[in-house]
C-alpha cells in the first residue's frame, strides 16, 4: 500500500488553493486531509468542505501542534512564514512554504538553522520554471545560443495590487520588490548558474495615496529599476511598477548576449508560442522543451510538490531550497537598501546585517 501523507494546510486563499487543488487532482490518493485554517471562518469553510479536512481551526499554532501532519503547506503573508515554519518543524512536520521567505532576514537564518537541527524537509514555493517558456529559455541559455555577456530584461508593470498584504513592508509580502521580484532573482540565479553579488537600485512608491491602502501603516516600495550583478558577469534588469491606476498593465521578457536575442510583449507566463532566438542574419532557432521536462510542466504547483515530496523521501531536492530562498530575500533587501542609500549594495552587506524590509527602506549613512 502506498504511504499517505497527513497535511495540514495554513492560509485558503489565492495560493494555499492552489496548492489544495494541486494536491487534489494529482496526489489525492495519498492525502490525508487533516486540517485547514484560515482567519476568514468563510474561506476556511469553503476549503474544509471543498476537500474533505477531518479538522478545521482558527488558530495556527493549534492547526499544527494538534494535527501533527506529515508536511504543512503555508500560504500566508510573508511575514508569517518562518515562525510558521519553524513551529511546524519542531512540532515534527516538512515544510512547504509560499515566497518570499519572510520579512527578515535573520528569520531565514533561523530557519535554515531549525531545519538542520530537526532534519526536516523545507520547499519553498517559487513555481515559474515550472511552466513551459520559462522552461525552454533555460535550455537556449543551456545551448548557449546567446553567446556571451548574457543579460536578461523583465518587467513588470500593474495596478495597485487588490490584495493590499503585497504592499506592506511590516506585515505582508513586502511590495513588487519583495513579492514579485523573488521569482525573478530565482529565475536568473538559475538561468545564470550563478549567485548574484551586487545590486544597485532607485525604487519610488506610487499607490502611497491610494485609498485602499489607507490601512496599511509601512507601504513598502511598489516602483523600481534594478541592475543585479552576478559572479559570472552575466547581469539582470528588472523595471517594475505595483502602483498604477486599475486596468494598467504590461510585462515584457527580453534576453541577449553576444549572439542571439530573444524578447516578447506579455511576459514568459504563456506557453502558446514557441520560444525562439533570434541569431546572425535574423535566423529564428525554436527551441523546445525536453521529453524529462513533460512531467513538471503538467501544472507548475504539481511539479512544486513532486520535488518536496521526493526530498521527504530521500530520493531527491526541492526545486528551491532555504538556501536559495535566502539569496532571493537578500537580494531584494539590497535593491531596496540600495535605493535608500544611493549607491550598489553587495549581497554581503546584507548577509552581515540580517535586517528586516523597513531597515533597508529607512537605511542612513
Amino acid at each position: 500500500m502506498q504511504k499517505k501523507y497527513k497535511v495540514t494546510v495554513i492560509g485558503a486563499g489565492d495560493r494555499g488553493s492552489c496548492y489544495m487543488n494541486a494536491l487534489k487532482k494529482y496526489y489525492d490518493g495519498i492525502i490525508d486531509w487533516e486540517t485547514v485554517c484560515d482567519i476568514q471562518p468563510d474561506r476556511m469553510e469553503n476549503a474544509f468542505t471543498e476537500f474533505g479536512f477531518k479538522n478545521k481551526e482558527e488558530s495556527w499554532e493549534k492547526a499544527i501542534r494538534s494535527s501533527r501532519a506529515d508536511f504543512v503547506v503555508i500560504a500566508v503573508p510573508a511575514y508569517f512564514h518562518c515562525d510558521m515554519a519553524m513551529f511546524a518543524m519542531r512540532c515534527g512536520s516538512h515544510v512547504l512554504t509560499e515566497k518570499p521567505m519572510d520579512l527578515f532576514l535573520a528569520k531565514a537564518f533561523a530557519l535554515k538553522e531549525c531545519a538542520e537541527q530537526t532534519g526536516k524537509a523545507v520547499a519553498i514555493g517559487m513555481q515559474y520554471r515550472n511552466l513551459p517558456q520559462y522552461r525552454a529559455a533555460k535550455h537556449a541559455i543551456d545551448q548557449n545560443l546567446f553567446g556571451k555577456n548574457l543579460m536578461i530584461h523583465y518587467t513588470d508593470i500593474r495596478e495597485t495590487r487588490p490584495k493590499i498584504a503585497m504592499h506592506d513592508a511590516v506585515y505582508g509580502n513586502g511590495g513588487s520588490m519583495v513579492d514579485m521580484a523573488c521569482h525573478l532573482f530565482d529565475l536568473m540565479r538559475w538561468y545564470f548558474n550563478s549567485d548574484p553579488v551586487r545590486v544597485s537600485c532607485q525604487w519610488r512608491a506610487n499607490a502611497v495615496d491610494r485609498p485602499m491602502l489607507k490601512s496599511i501603516g509601512t507601504k513598502a516600495p511598489d516602483a523600481c529599476f534594478m541592475i543585479v550583478e552576478y559572479e559570472n558577469g552575466s547581469s539582470g534588469n528588472i523595471m517594475m511598477n505595483w502602483g498604477l491606476p486599475e486596468g494598467l498593465e504590461t510585462s515584457a521578457c527580453t534576453i541577449t548576449g553576444s549572439e542571439g536575442l530573444f524578447t516578447v510583449t506579455g511576459g514568459l507566463c504563456s506557453g502558446d508560442s514557441p520560444f525562439c532566438v533570434l541569431t546572425k542574419g535574423g535566423k529564428s532557432i525554436q527551441v523546445d522543451n525536453l521529453p524529462e521536462d513533460a512531467d513538471d510542466l503538467i501544472n507548475p504547483e504539481r511539479a512544486v510538490i513532486k520535488h518536496f515530496l521526493a526530498e521527504i523521501e530521500g530520493e531527491g531536492k526541492s526545486q528551491v531550497s532555504v538556501e536559495h530562498g535566502i539569496i532571493c530575500l537578500a537580494t531584494s533587501m539590497a535593491a531596496i537598501r540600495s535605493g535608500a542609500l544611493g549607491r550598489p549594495v553587495t549581497l554581503e552587506e546584507i548577509y552581515k546585517l540580517r535586517p528586516t524590509i523597513k531597515d533597508c527602506m529607512d537605511a542612513m549613512e
